[in-house]
């Protein structure tokens, strides 16, 4: 499913218009930047939690090259299914 398949579901699903649906998709976004950043997580009641977890910085070797190059620290955010998600999909 692309944005656009993801947006029209959205539409169909709410009785609300596109515009209202890109804004409410920002304002979500926004949020879960703005938590990520302060590595908290975001839970969503019957849905999931958003985890954020910091990856340290590392120096690697370029197999191709033979150099060493120094990966800066990045913040990955990952999901977890609540109980009532996994429920609901699994049947």
């Amino acid at each position: 499913m692309d944005y656009k398949q993801f947006r029209h579901q959205l539409c169909e699903a709410t009785g609300r218009s596109g515009a209202d649906i890109d804004a409410l998709i920002e304002g979500f976004s926004i949020i879960l930047r703005q938590h990520a950043s302060e590595l908290d997580s975001v839970a969503i009641p019957s849905f999931g939690t958003f985890v954020a977890e910091k990856h340290q910085e590392e120096i690697v070797n370029d197999l191709s090259t033979g150099h060493r190059m120094l990966i800066p620290p990045e913040i990955a955010l990952t999901f977890r299914p609540g109980a009532m998600l996994t429920k609901k999909i699994t049947r």
